[in-house]
């Protein structure tokens, strides 16, 4: 082998490198926004079920935290994404037959007739410019049901 043949090897192996190295870097921050994105739908499951916790023995949904409700409990829990009790939505209540009712209406008096949902969403956004650019911000929900063990609403 000549110097030349080494010579325009190496400048080779240089263009193979740059040619792959944006790829590797996109696909490194990929996986890195993958795993973000795992995290906050773990934090927003984990805070949907909290919230729905609490829910099952207080149905209001006052979310200026003078004392422990449903949305407090789920905000409490959304440490990474920040998201504020006023954020989460109202509880959706439910009778056996999957009827929506009204917290006051008298129907959950008894144990297992109704039960609660409590949804939680969020919009990630990507940190990777590319990956931000062809998705956009990602709607990521978290969402629990429980029986309601007592009926309660008052604030």
């Amino acid at each position: 082998m000549t110097g030349r043949d080494r010579d325009a090897s190496r400048g080779q192996g240089v263009a193979e490198f740059i040619v792959a190295f944006p790829f590797v870097v996109l696909l490194v921050f990929g996986l890195f926004d993958a795993g973000r994105a795992v995290l906050y739908f773990t934090e927003l499951t984990n805070a949907s079920r909290v919230g729905a916790r609490v829910a099952a023995v207080n149905q209001s949904n006052d979310d200026t935290c003078t004392q422990r409700t449903f949305k407090c409990a789920a905000a409490e829990i959304t440490t990474t994404m920040d998201i504020p009790p006023s954020a989460v939505p109202d509880l959706v209540i439910r009778d056996r037959d999957g009827n929506v009712v009204a917290t006051d209406a008298g129907v959950c008096q008894t144990y297992g007739t109704c039960s609660v949902t409590v949804d939680i969403a969020y919009a990630f956004e990507p940190v990777t410019p590319v990956i931000g650019a062809l998705f956009g911000s990602i709607p990521l929900t978290g969402s629990t049901t429980m029986q309601i063990e007592r009926s309660f609403a008052s604030p």
